[in-house]
């Protein structure tokens, strides 16, 4: 089975019940998702109102993997930045692909513009 990563669009895709979000839901257990990215989610789900412990228990009952952003990730988010930039791609976005690279994974975003580059992962995007 192939392992994803989950992108902060991807997350909360589900906890908004967005279109795309049952795509999500359906991969979610297990998956992988930088704390980086964990961390945007939970700002940005906070601030359109939702709890943060609705966030907090849905990445605990999937059993998603929140992966520390260490150095080695940090270096990878950054080589990233020459092929992504003109793309207009946050670091949190550079973040979660260099995870999806290490892990041999496939990315889940909602960001469509990911699937346009020529990146060493397979994108998915949600809708």
């Amino acid at each position: 089975m192939t392992g994803y990563v989950l992108d902060a669009s991807a997350l909360l895709a589900v906890v908004r019940q967005e279109p795309g979000g049952e795509y999500v839901a359906k991969r979610m257990t297990g998956a992988s998702m930088c704390t980086v990215n964990a961390g945007e989610a939970v700002m940005r789900g906070v601030e359109k109102g939702y709890p943060l412990e609705l966030i907090h228990s849905l990445i605990v009952a999937e059993e998603i993997d929140l992966v520390a952003f260490d150095w080695d990730l940090a270096l990878a988010a950054a080589r990233l930045r020459p092929a992504t930039s003109k793309s207009g791609l946050s670091f949190a976005d550079r973040a979660c692909l260099a995870l999806a690279i290490r892990e041999g994974a496939v990315v889940l975003t909602a960001d469509r513009v990911w699937s346009k580059l020529d990146l060493p992962c397979p994108v998915e995007v949600i809708r």
